[in-house]
């Protein structure tokens, strides 16, 4: 993603890691805390609609085993990711709500930049892997018949730019989602997942 768009489309998160990497002692960057597909998973279901309890992030995430998000809810937790911003009895028992930290999702250029090339390629097949069980999950619970109402489309396009023209591509970009990225969820509007890339290509002819 441009520098541009990433930066201020701090919501768009993109986790890409090995699913067995719990060990604190491998958070050692933003990097490594955020680009991984669990805690990926946990932080866009915050981001898509109000603060959730574990119990309810267990619910929501369906296929989570209840330790194992605690573990990277701590994670989160230390890493200044996501916060503790109510607490409520139920049936006795304390539980936490959590909510994400949107300041802080932002990874830093130069933890982008000194990642090897192969850790970029994992980075890119996880998020794929990701947008896949979203599409699927849209598609085997809907009927093609809705697909047009709901707006769900995916597409392919070679774009020939300068590096001024793909720029002011990029602002004008910017301006149309900065416009609506802070909707709050509301029973008239629907939830719409907005991913993309910019996969640049080697000049020919």
């Amino acid at each position: 993603m441009p520098t541009g768009l990433r930066k201020r489309v701090k919501d768009v998160i993109i986790i890409l890691y090995n699913d067995n990497d719990y060990g604190e002692d491998t958070m050692k960057t933003k990097v490594d805390v955020l680009l991984h597909p669990i805690r990926m998973r946990i932080v866009q279901q915050l981001l898509l609609g109000k603060p959730l309890t574990i119990a309810q992030l267990v619910d929501a995430l369906g296929d989570v085993p209840q330790a194992t998000l605690y573990r990277h809810m701590n994670l989160l937790l230390k890493a200044n990711q996501i916060e503790i911003i109510d607490t409520k009895k139920v049936k006795g028992t304390e539980e936490r709500v959590f909510s994400v930290r949107k300041e802080n999702l932002h990874i830093p250029d130069d933890e982008i930049e000194t990642s090897s090339q192969e850790d970029h390629v994992r980075y890119f097949s996880v998020f794929h892997n990701h947008l896949l069980r979203q599409a699927t999950a849209y598609l085997t619970e809907t009927s093609p018949r809705q697909y047009k109402q709901d707006g769900f489309a995916y597409w392919n396009t070679p774009l020939h730019l300068t590096d001024e023209e793909f720029q002011e591509l990029v602002q004008s970009m910017n301006k149309c989602i900065e416009a609506v990225i802070h909707n709050e969820p509301t029973p008239e509007r629907v939830t719409r997942i907005f991913a993309g890339a910019f996969i640049p290509q080697n000049s020919q002819g």
